[in-house]
C-alpha cells in the first residue's frame, strides 16, 4: 500500500459516544478503501503519521477511515490542550493511504453465495468468515459513523469474541448498549443462539 501526500483540511469536529475520542472529518478521503487502525506506539512504527500522534504521550488509539480521522486520547480532559496541535498534525501530516487496487468494483462475499437462514448448518469458520461479511455492511458502518470498529477475533460454539477499534476501544458504552445492539442484530439475523463477548488480552 502505497502512502501518498494530498492536502487534507479537517472541515468538522464530532465528539463521539466516548468522551475521550473526537472524530475529525475531512475534506477528501483519505484512505482507497478499507481502514487503518493503531492502538499503540509499537502499531505505529514505520508510519509517520501515526508515529507523529502517538509522540503526544495521551493517545491511545488512532483509526483511519473513508472521510474521517478517530483519535481516542487517555483522558478526555486532554483534549483542552490537544484539540488544535491534532488537526495542525492532520493536516500537514496525514497521507493518503492508496490501496486502490484492492478497491474497484465491490467484490463478492460470501453472503452473496449463502443463505442466511443456513448459517446454523456451516462450520465454526465458515460462521466467522459469514459473520465478518455481515459486518461489513450492517454493523461497521454504524460504528464508523462514531469513529469507531469492531474486529472478530474468535467464534466457536456460538460464542463470538470481538474487539473494538478507534473511539470504541475505551467508551464504557462500548461495553454495555453497543455489545447489546451487535448481539441483538446477529442473533436476529444469523443466530438467536449466539453470544458475543469483548475479547481481552490475547487469544
Amino acid at each position: 500500500m502505497e502512502a501518498q501526500k494530498k492536502n487534507f483540511m479537517v472541515v468538522a469536529t464530532e465528539p463521539t459516544p466516548n468522551p475521550a475520542a473526537l472524530k475529525f472529518n475531512l475534506n477528501t478521503k483519505a484512505i482507497a478503501q478499507g481502514m487503518r487502525s493503531f492502538n499503540n506506539d509499537i502499531e505505529a512504527e514505520g508510519d509517520p503519521f501515526a508515529e507523529t500522534m502517538f509522540s503526544f504521550g495521551v493517545v491511545s488509539a488512532l483509526l483511519i477511515q473513508d472521510r474521517f480521522v478517530s483519535v481516542t486520547l487517555d483522558s478526555a480532559e486532554e483534549w483542552e490542550l490537544l484539540i488544535d496541535p491534532v488537526i495542525q498534525t492532520i493536516e500537514e501530516s496525514l497521507v493518503y493511504y492508496d490501496n486502490a487496487e484492492d478497491a474497484g468494483e465491490k467484490q463478492k462475499t460470501i453472503l452473496d453465495e449463502i443463505d442466511l437462514k443456513e448459517f446454523d448448518t456451516f462450520s465454526d469458520p465458515v460462521k466467522a468468515e459469514i459473520i465478518d461479511a455481515f459486518m461489513d455492511e450492517n454493523i461497521r458502518p454504524l460504528l464508523a459513523a462514531d469513529g469507531g470498529n469492531v474486529l472478530i477475533e474468535d467464534f466457536e460454539n456460538n460464542v463470538l469474541r470481538i474487539r473494538y477499534q478507534g473511539a470504541c476501544g475505551s467508551c464504557s458504552k462500548a461495553e454495555s448498549g453497543t455489545l447489546v445492539a451487535i448481539q441483538s442484530i446477529l442473533q436476529k439475523n444469523l443466530s438467536p443462539d449466539m453470544t458475543v463477548l469483548i475479547q481481552r488480552g490475547s487469544i
